[in-house]
């Protein structure tokens, strides 16, 4: 049973995902072209660098939105579905390579959309063309980026659905958020190490989108001329795709027909 355009049609027609992670997203490009940029010499090649920085990070906190709107369908259809693979012709990899699917387009959409309020409203700020260097690759980072949220989102979630209960589904549900903005905003301000950079998921998409824009390998802060070489950006990043969602692949086998009521908080 092939649910993807149904849950893809579910996902794009999702307005609050549309609202909190794309057109309040295009609110930080704002902040970064008009507020941040005060004071600073941005020309040139310095400008790409600035403006791919802020498309990077604040793409990876739109595709987080949609880890958390992945981590809420799976909440209240935990009854459902497990009611569904035992009664019905759906099967766990049918279910699983469904969703992988529609977050994939999701993820497209999102940093198409984010893509284009970057090099509209930068554009506009220091009246430059700011043309992405490789579109085809920011379409594919988007699409892995898209898998590895909704595999992310589903591990937490039916973690906590097989042995938690419901009632923390809503502080795990943004988990996948706020390590956002945590690792998104430290790649740029803090000196991380680079086996961390090519170890967290997180910052090997911010790494292989601020290449793919600027057209500059990412560089390594605090560590003078290195850079982030992009084959083992993109083997890391595959790689965590693949093992979470083999591991949500063995939970969603395993899930339990959680009532919504057991989520309530008073």
């Amino acid at each position: 049973m092939n649910l993807a355009p149904a849950y893809s049609k579910a996902l794009l027609r999702n307005e609050t995902l549309w609202f909190w992670g794309g057109v309040f997203m295009l609110f930080w490009i704002v902040i970064g072209a008009f507020v941040e940029s005060q004071g600073l010499s941005l020309a040139g090649t310095a400008l790409r660098q600035y403006a791919a920085s802020w498309y990077a990070v604040v793409v990876l906190l739109s595709l987080s939105m949609l880890a958390v709107a992945i981590a809420n369908s799976l909440t209240y259809g935990s009854a459902a579905l497990a009611y569904a693979f035992r009664y019905t012709r759906l099967t766990p990899n049918g279910y699983l390579g469904s969703v992988l699917v529609a977050s994939a387009i999701m993820g497209f959409f999102l940093g198409f959309l984010i893509l284009g309020g970057t090099v509209a409203v930068f554009g506009a700020r220091f009246h430059a063309s700011l043309v992405p260097s490789n579109i085809a690759g920011l379409v594919g980072v988007a699409l892995v980026a898209g898998v590895f949220f909704m595999a992310l989102a589903a591990i937490l979630m039916l973690v906590v659905i097989n042995y938690v209960g419901l009632r923390s589904t809503s502080l795990v549900g943004f988990v996948p958020l706020m390590l956002a903005y945590a690792f998104g905003l430290g790649q740029v301000f803090l000196p991380l190490p680079a086996w961390l950079l090519y170890g967290s998921p997180y910052n090997d998409i911010t790494s292989l989108l601020y290449q793919g824009f600027c057209g500059a390998a990412a560089p390594v802060s605090g560590a003078g001329p290195a850079t982030l070489a992009w084959p083992i950006l993109v083997a890391a990043l595959l790689a965590w795709s693949v093992a979470l969602s083999a591991g949500a692949t063995f939970l969603l086998r395993r899930i339990r027909a959680r009532q919504v009521e057991e989520g309530r908080q008073v």
